[in-house]
């Protein structure tokens, strides 16, 4: 693990570094965030997993970031059982590379989740640092990161801004899974909100007015703007089965939410071009 380390090393010291992308050969992009694969747990669905990341890999227009527990790094006292999942991290990590070895080159940026944040307090093995460098030194922000997405229409150019973290907590309801990724939304100025953790798919949206911040006259009249925000909770690809069902959590589907980032031509002679932001399950 000496390579994770220098890499994490690395990474460290621009922790708030924004990850930039520049896509401007599109004027839309898909973002599939993926996350809390559990690979390693007896009911990870690893169907549903490739089904997703093959998706990804028929579209050069689609993208993803991988936002943690996509190993499951069960030890005994840990609430995934070691011994329901009869397999060590090092082999779910053997199973987790070339599973995504396919879409490397459209992974925008990779965080650390609970579970294998567990293995870095236990023995300082970062295995998501590990996957960033052995994927292609791909940009990896452990705690969360802002990613800055350049998008072009008609030779206009347009920035859209995704902050992505794992999650954290304990939560039951659709309310309260869903009342984090809005508290995130107050701690962060993005256009897109992905937060992981509770194997729960949701889509909301926050809209703000928003003053004009160029082109300003005191001669002629100025218009506000109306903002979109999308919050995004990604899903889970855990069966109903093992510390889920015996902890009374709900049943969730498995999969997660498609986000549809594009430049639109408004019909308004005001609004000009804008960023257009959606969100599908």
């Amino acid at each position: 693990m000496n390579r994770a380390k220098r890499y994490r090393e690395r990474q460290k010291n621009g922790m708030r570094l924004c990850v930039m992308k520049d896509l401007s050969q599109f004027s839309v992009i898909y973002l599939v965030p993926l996350a809390d694969f559990h690979i390693g747990a007896v009911n990870s669905d690893l169907t549903t997993i490739r089904g997703y990341i093959n998706w990804i890999k028929e579209r050069d227009n689609a993208y993803t970031i991988l936002n943690g527990d996509l190993m499951n790094c069960s030890w005994k006292e840990s609430t995934p059982e070691l011994y329901e999942d009869l397999i060590t991290p090092d082999d779910a990590y053997a199973q987790l590379v070339p599973l995504l070895e396919p879409i490397k080159d459209k992974i925008l940026m990779i965080t650390r989740g609970g579970h294998e944040y567990s293995i870095f307090k236990k023995v300082g093995a970062d295995y998501t640092a590990r996957l960033a460098h052995d994927l292609g030194d791909i940009p990896y922000r452990p705690d969360g990161g802002l990613v800055g997405i350049k998008l072009t229409k008609s030779k206009h150019k347009l920035l859209f801004w995704i902050y992505a973290t794992h999650g954290w907590g304990g939560a039951r309801t659709i309310g309260a899974k869903i009342k984090k990724t809005e508290d995130l939304a107050l701690a962060v100025e993005a256009d897109v909100y992905i937060l992981s953790h509770d194997h729960t798919q949701a889509i909301h949206r926050l809209n703000k007015i928003i003053p004009p911040r160029s082109g300003i006259s005191f001669e002629r009249p100025n218009y506000w703007k109306k903002s979109r925000q999308l919050l995004i909770n990604t899903g889970g690809f855990l069966d109903y089965s093992g510390y889920i069902q015996r902890q009374g959590y709900t049943p969730q589907d498995i999969g997660t939410p498609r986000i549809r980032l594009e430049i639109k031509q408004s019909s308004k002679e005001n609004l000009g071009y804008y960023r257009d932001i959606h969100a599908s399950l």
